[in-house]
């Protein structure tokens, strides 16, 4: 049995990022970036008003107030015709161009409107400069704007909208495939007998998968036999990630573990210093990566989030692999039974400008629901003997 810290460093370790591949800019959130992206023009492209006003020659303003007339309405979208001399201004509305001759915008509020003689009259001095983005002063045309490596977010896919780069290199999502195996499962749509349950797991890992990107098929529910889970496994194969769920204990239908040493697998781990879910396995068929997880709902939850989360990342190209890992302060003492290293579900607040992290409350690995009442996983450590209210603990976010 190996440490959970062992277990991750081996999984980041073994996994390489997935060829790249190129799409249409606004399918690519979500996505890592896998080519450097330059601007093509400058922006602001001109001189642009960050108001809607008047554009004026500052020096013209110190003695304000001071009437101007006004030669020319600038619209946005619309470039100025007219060249500002001393003693004139052009109304002007916010990103349009800054006319030749004017060096700062004064704002509406600071104006009074003489349009009946087509004047304006300027209430207070301005500084050269106010109220106007110089041409260039955001992203210059040849200017390295995004880096190879980075998460796309939205903000990202507007830069890419805004420098015309239509399509995209981005590293590409794994395909995963899921197994659910167990005499006891039925699908959703059944109402289970008094000893049959129905298959979450595979509704839920293949959820936590998506939510990353990842194209997800569902193989089914397999029982509890070499022939079935061998069959199913086969398919699984045209994967780049397996995962099971269920069969890897140590009981007398616990065959994952004994199917995959018979397929030749590569074994990395099967046993984690971890609770829940102890009895992970993680290993290599061909090109396909797989993960053999807990048949308890929390834990297979758990160890998605502790070794596939990461896999899925790294296989996306994303140097940043694992959950954001903070410290809260914590709300109810913790007594610690096991020297394994334990994942609580727990709900993080912010009170008082302080996170607090409070573990809720739960029955064990088979306890799905609470999961829904929690936003976070509360790190126990295994050389812990007890938490005490108001010691800070590691948390790790699921938000």
């Amino acid at each position: 049995m190996i440490s959970v810290d062992t277990a991750r460093k081996i999984v980041e370790e073994t996994i390489k990022p997935l060829p790249v591949k190129t799409i249409p800019f606004e399918n690519a959130l979500g996505f890592c970036l896998a080519e450097d992206v330059q601007s093509d023009i400058d922006m602001p492209p001109f001189h642009r008003s960050a108001m809607d006003g008047y554009a004026v020659i500052a020096e013209d303003t110190a003695n304000a107030p001071i009437e101007l007339t006004v030669i020319e309405d600038i619209a946005a979208g619309h470039m100025p015709i007219k060249k500002i001399s001393c003693g004139q201004a052009s109304k002007i509305m916010t990103g349009a161009a800054v006319p030749e001759g004017a060096d700062a915008v004064v704002k509406f509020e600071e104006t009074e409107d003489l349009s009946t003689t087509n004047r304006v009259k300027i209430l207070r001095p301005i500084d050269r400069g106010r109220n106007i983005s110089s041409r260039g002063e955001d992203m210059q045309a040849g200017q390295k704007v995004l880096c190879k490596g980075m998460p796309i977010r939205p903000q990202e896919i507007g830069i890419l909208a805004t420098t015309g780069k239509s399509r995209v290199e981005v590293f590409s999502a794994p395909t995963v495939g899921i197994i659910s195996t167990g005499d006891e499962l039925v699908e959703v749509g059944l109402k289970p007998s008094i000893a049959q349950i129905r298959n979450s797991n595979g509704y839920s890992l293949s959820a936590q998968a998506r939510r990353m990107h990842a194209e997800v098929e569902l193989l089914g529910i397999v029982k509890d036999t070499r022939e079935e889970i061998s069959g199913m496994m086969q398919r699984g194969f045209r994967k780049d990630i397996l995962i099971l769920s269920g069969g890897v204990s140590m009981g007398e239908y616990d065959l994952v573990g004994d199917v995959m040493k018979g397929m030749n697998t590569q074994i990395y781990f099967e046993k984690v210093a971890l609770r829940p879910g102890k009895p992970v396995i993680f290993g290599k068929k061909d090109t396909t990566f797989i993960f053999a997880l807990p048949g308890n709902p929390v834990a297979s939850f758990v160890t998605f989030e502790l070794f596939i989360y990461p896999a899925i990342r790294k296989m996306m190209g994303f140097t940043n692999v694992h959950r954001a890992l903070f410290k809260a302060s914590l709300e109810t003492e913790i007594l610690v039974r096991r020297k394994r290293r334990e994942y609580r579900p727990a709900f993080l607040r912010m009170q008082d400008n302080t996170w607090i992290v409070s573990p809720v409350e739960w029955h064990g690995s088979a306890d799905l629901l609470a999961t829904t009442r929690a936003n976070c996983l509360l790190v126990v450590r295994e050389d812990a003997e007890k938490l005490t209210a108001g010691q800070l603990v590691d948390v790790i976010s699921l938000d």
